[in-house]
């Protein structure tokens, strides 16, 4: 049961720490991190991530029980990326503002 969590946690944590990552990573600071817009702070979470993912993976112990580890890894991945796809839509900090659209973007009034 331990190797099914911590390889949950660890691909839930690698799938989380990527869209971070690579945002940041490619210069974007548009990526709404949990710390604030800035490609730096994108990177930094990432890794972070991804380091924690490494860890969790390190202790999971795949390879003593690996269907059930590699599976659970896999749905980490896939819950993560359905959260990111369902909240990544609108603003997915609600406590921070978004930045306002341009004044081209704005819906015509009647």
């Amino acid at each position: 049961m331990t190797t099914v969590l911590l390889a949950f946690a660890a691909g839930f944590c690698a799938g989380n720490g990527l869209p971070y990552f690579v945002a940041g990573s490619t210069g974007d600071g548009g990526n709404p991190g949990p710390f604030g817009e800035s490609a730096v702070l994108n990177v930094v979470v990432g890794s972070a991530m991804f380091v924690v993912a490494m860890i969790c993976w390190q202790f999971a112990v795949v390879p003593a029980d690996p269907m059930p580890g590699y599976a659970a890894a896999a749905a980490g991945v896939l819950v993560v990326g359905l959260i990111h796809a369902r909240n990544w839509r609108n603003n997915p900090w609600p406590w921070r503002k978004t930045k306002a659209s341009p004044e081209g973007d704005q819906p015509a009034s009647t």
